[in-house]
């Protein structure tokens, strides 16, 4: 059965997960949090795998609706990965425990994919775990295994944030002097330009007839005209050094074909450095 550290009874059952962590110990779930504690047929829903020297290392899921309502990110895809895998773009890592920086999950990696609301349709509101049985839930998808543990997650609808209402376009406020039909409208005073300005401003209707007429044929000009380029003039020959003389004598060589065993011995290589360093290695590091 999951607990939860503070339940807030405003928000729905369906308000999309807007953060996930990892803790150590059920005692530890954060304020506001849901922790998966017990898995849904009763067993621990601790997720990590080993175990050493009876040291009791645990850890567990939880996760947040808190800041369903406000806007800012939900929870749009969770996956698990083996420890030597790469984390898909767009996914984000939970590599850390939340209460005490340990290392999350033994030999696998915890990754979540969260996108702003109002970027998507559906987020995940919902996660279970499974020990004896392997089938999600109706309604759930499998996500994968930590633990023998199986977890799976059910998604939901996101509701959009409301942005700010815009109000609504009302006629325009047309004055006495709009109102008038256009050809009793004044006709508004010429601006005080410069006089080599004034003198353009009002030559300027007489001539955009004639302008008119001669943008056709100067259209058709320009496609006929020939653009130089850098390399116009120079004649394309191939190097005298790279003619037919010159590879007379070529002759390919000889390829020294090997077995499937000899590539094998040759290029072997057994690790012995690295598994003696990560040996070294303390289990918590």
């Amino acid at each position: 059965m999951n607990s939860t550290g503070d339940r807030r009874d405003s928000l729905p059952q369906e308000a999309p997960i807007t953060e996930v962590c990892v803790v150590t110990s059920k005692e530890r779930c954060p304020q506001g949090f849901t922790i998966l504690s017990d898995t849904e047929d009763g067993k621990d829903g601790d997720l990590w795998t080993d175990k050493f020297f009876g040291k009791k290392v645990t850890r567990y899921i939880c996760f947040n609706r808190a800041y369903a309502n406000v806007g800012g990110n939900v929870l749009a895809d969770v996956a698990i990965l083996g420890e030597r895998d790469i984390v898909p773009t767009g996914y984000s890592q939970i590599s850390a425990t939340a209460d005490t920086g340990e290392i999350a999950l033994k030999k696998r990696i915890l990754c979540i994919k969260m996108l702003p609301r109002n970027m998507t349709d559906s987020a995940i509101c919902d996660m279970k775990l499974l020990a004896k049985t392997k089938r999600p839930p109706p309604g759930f998808t499998f996500v994968g295994e930590v633990n023998s543990i199986s977890v799976s997650y059910k998604m939901g609808p996101v509701q959009r944030t409301p942005g700010p209402a815009r109000p609504a376009p009302g006629p325009p406020n047309m004055t006495r002097q709009q109102s008038q039909p256009l050809t009793q409208q004044p006709v508004p005073a010429s601006p005080s330009y410069a006089p080599d300005v004034q003198r353009q401003y009002h030559t300027l209707p007489a001539d955009i007839h004639r302008q008119r007429a001669d943008i056709i044929p100067l259209t058709r000009q320009m496609s006929t005209v020939k653009i130089a380029t850098a390399v116009d003039g120079i004649p394309f020959e191939l190097n005298k050094n790279l003619g037919a003389d010159s590879i007379k004598d070529f002759s390919l060589p000889e390829m020294q074909y090997q077995t499937e065993q000899e590539i094998e011995n040759k290029y072997k290589y057994d690790f012995t450095a690295e598994r003696t360093a990560a040996a070294r290695i303390p289990p918590n590091i």
